[in-house]
């Protein structure tokens, strides 16, 4: 347009005046056309430049996009890789609970298979039962076989079976037993034993004392009194009631393990779900 000015400005005088020639104002014509043509190109090259520069903006923009985008993807694999080790470092722990575990059962195992070579003769003499419970050793013993009816005191059957019993359980030093006092549902009311809980109390800690003073450790033995609420059978005839008056010897599972590694596995399945 600068240019366009500039041309009418010189021509338009030259034009205007009744002096120019025919050949003159054709020239001048000719020029204008050819301004024209030069300022078209001009034009052309500005909306080009313009077109590249605006590409090149975009270009520009998206690259800085993808740069966003990148970092946003190095963020999320950082803390996918974070993530992934800490579950690595679950899954450690939970294969060295779980080893811990497989140990205790093997041992437990191995001591359950030394009690019944021990006690096979009372096992088969029907004096006494060993069996697996809950991941728990129980050494069942019929309450006819150490104590008379409605009574606390061992007699000497029981004495005998105890004797024999506490020779094996000694052996396992690193190991808690618990005494349980079990009875039926019959009611017992007494001075000495208001309920079946003080007979069947009572029971279990004449069994603990007996075994204490046969070599058992103390710190490794504990009494606990059931009354009837832990029926092995039906209490409605009298094969089940003569189950359910029993004591029961438990060798108590590796506490160690149950406190510290168990815990900590259940916590992290828990995170993981």
């Amino acid at each position: 347009m600068k240019y366009q000015l500039i041309i009418f400005a010189t021509l338009i005088p030259i034009l205007l005046s009744g002096c120019v020639s025919s050949g003159k104002h054709d020239m001048a014509l000719a020029e204008i056309d050819s301004m024209r043509l030069s300022l078209d190109s001009a034009q052309d090259e500005i909306n080009r430049n313009q077109q590249q520069i605006e590409s090149t903006e975009q270009e520009l923009l998206t690259a800085k996009n993808t740069v966003t985008t990148s970092q946003s993807d190095i963020d999320k694999l950082e803390n996918r890789r974070i993530s992934l080790q800490k579950e690595l470092s679950d899954s450690r722990a939970q294969m060295a609970t779980l080893k811990n575990i497989e140990a205790e059962t093997k041992r437990r195992n191995e001591i359950y298979a030394q009690f019944v070579n021990r006690l096979k003769t009372m096992i088969d003499g029907g004096q006494l039962t060993v069996s697996i419970e809950q991941g728990r050793i129980a050494i069942n013993l019929p309450n006819n076989v150490l104590f008379s009816s409605g009574s606390a005191n061992l007699n000497s059957k029981g004495n005998e079976a105890l004797t024999q019993i506490a020779a094996v359980l000694s052996q396992f030093s690193d190991r808690r037993f618990q005494i349980e006092g079990h009875t039926d549902n019959n009611p017992i009311k007494s001075a000495r034993f208001p309920s079946n809980w003080e007979l069947s109390t009572s029971r279990a800690l004449s069994v603990v004392h007996l075994l204490s003073g046969l070599g058992v450790s103390a710190e490794n033995i504990s009494a606990a009194g059931f009354g009837e609420f832990q029926p092995r059978a039906s209490n409605d005839n009298e094969e089940g009631r003569q189950l359910n008056r029993r004591i029961e010897i438990i060798m108590q599972p590796n506490l160690d393990i149950l406190s510290n590694d168990l815990p900590n596995m259940v916590s992290s399945l828990d995170d993981s779900e």
